[in-house]
């Protein structure tokens, strides 16, 4: 009777293992999420600047601050077409245009500011600078798992 309900335990305790470290699968994903670093034409973080997420097709826009760090994250974006763009006093607003995100995509944005009037804006097409960095499907998490069931 031991052996049972000690075999029915290592069962539970393996399963509920399972369950809680699973992590979510992507047909779960429905939005993706652009973030970056905001810098000067030297290479310096900038903190405290407006970014600010414009989606062309339903002309919804987010907008974020810089942290400390110069670093933005702007996660939850629906698929579609955006414009992002940097602005701060005494500088040039930064537009990436033309940027195509999908569901699931994490696309990394850095963005540069140029000493200049905030009514001048330096336009980049969004190609030339995005990185995405796909989350990797269910199986290959799994295969690097190992479990031990107890009998």
């Amino acid at each position: 009777m031991l052996q049972k309900n000690l075999s029915i335990f290592s069962f539970s305790a393996v399963l509920a293992i399972m369950i809680l470290g699973m992590p979510p699968t992507a047909a779960q994903l429905t939005t993706a999420t652009v973030s970056g670093t905001v810098a000067d034409s030297t290479g310096a973080i900038i903190p405290g600047v407006s970014v600010s997420v414009f989606q062309v097709e339903t002309g919804a826009t987010r907008s974020v601050v810089t942290d400390d760090q110069g670093r933005y994250h702007v996660p939850s974006l629906q698929p579609g077409t955006y414009e992002v763009s940097a602005e701060l006093p005494g500088f040039q607003t930064a537009v990436c245009s033309g940027l195509k995100l999908a569901v699931g995509d994490r696309t990394v944005v850095n963005l540069t500011l140029t000493v200049g009037e905030i009514s001048e804006r330096v336009v980049v097409e969004a190609e030339a600078a995005l990185v995405n960095t796909p989350i990797p499907p269910w199986p290959a998490w799994w295969m690097t798992k190992r479990f031990v069931i107890f009998r």
